[in-house]
């Protein structure tokens, strides 16, 4: 009964956010967009059964600030954008992704074909714009979900838009939680795991608290990409208290499209 009546209520709110991109973001101003967007966010989040707890707060500061959060669950942008508005990136799958797909394209996610490696240049030049007219951008620097037990570490390609931009770089810790402050596996998206099997058990699940912590801001300039993707990893690994799962080291730092 509880799966149902959340699955319900899903229903409802995607279906008036339907209406409100339909029907209002053509004619609205920025400002009433963004507000929307994050109003919209939180009734997805409470539908859901989930409980949102904020600690640290976005910098405020001139111009478009770039978000980097770890990666566990399709909910995660939900997190960030019910907190403050920012055009994400995420991969081309998405896209075809039923409603929720064309949702994601017309309130401002841009996508990547992973399989193209020039495509990381033209996402990068898509962002750097953005935050060069004062819009905020986010990205999951990881790349892909993980199981929450550590980080994967954070490609720093989509982090020279930050750079070529001289915009502010906030990391953000997330986290699935239950009651008692334990690790909440219901919302985790990993393996072999389809959309559907997630959905089903997230509203089956009681008690999810999603922690989203805001780390202190990083100044943009006069940095290498390389040098902010590092400074997120170790702050978000901090927040969270998690290691790093090591890589071989990367080649030097290239043009905006030479690694994701």
């Amino acid at each position: 009964m509880l799966r149902v009546l959340r699955l319900g209520g899903a229903v409802v709110v995607v279906l008036m956010g339907l209406l409100i991109l339909v029907g209002v973001f053509p004619w609205a101003s920025r400002t009433l967009r963004q507000a929307l967007t994050m109003r919209w966010s939180r009734a997805l989040l409470a539908t859901l059964g989930i409980r949102l707890r904020v600690s640290g707060v976005p910098p405020e500061v001139a111009g478009g600030v770039m978000f980097a959060a770890n990666h566990l669950s399709w909910l995660d942008p939900f997190l960030v954008l019910a907190n403050c508005p920012a055009h994400f990136v995420a991969k081309s799958e998405v896209r075809n992704w039923p409603v929720l797909g064309w949702l994601a394209a017309q309130s401002g996610t841009l996508f990547i074909e992973r399989e193209r490696r020039h495509d990381v240049g033209r996402i990068s030049a898509s962002f750097t714009e953005l935050l060069r007219a004062g819009n905020n951008v986010a990205l999951f620097p990881e790349s892909t979900t993980g199981d929450g037990a550590a980080l994967n570490p954070f490609k720093p390609a989509l982090l020279q838009a930050a750079c070529a931009s001289n915009a502010h770089l906030c990391p953000v810790a997330i986290r699935y939680v239950n009651q008692a402050g334990r690790p909440h596996a219901a919302p985790v998206w990993v393996g072999d795991m389809n959309f559907a099997d997630s959905i089903l058990r997230i509203t089956a699940a009681r008690g999810i608290v999603a922690e989203l912590i805001f780390c202190p801001h990083i100044a943009g300039a006069y940095q290498t990409r390389r040098a902010l993707a590092l400074q997120a990893e170790t702050a978000i690994a901090i927040a969270l208290s998690l290691p790093v799962r090591r890589t071989p080291p990367e080649t030097p730092d290239g043009p905006p499209d030479a690694a994701q």
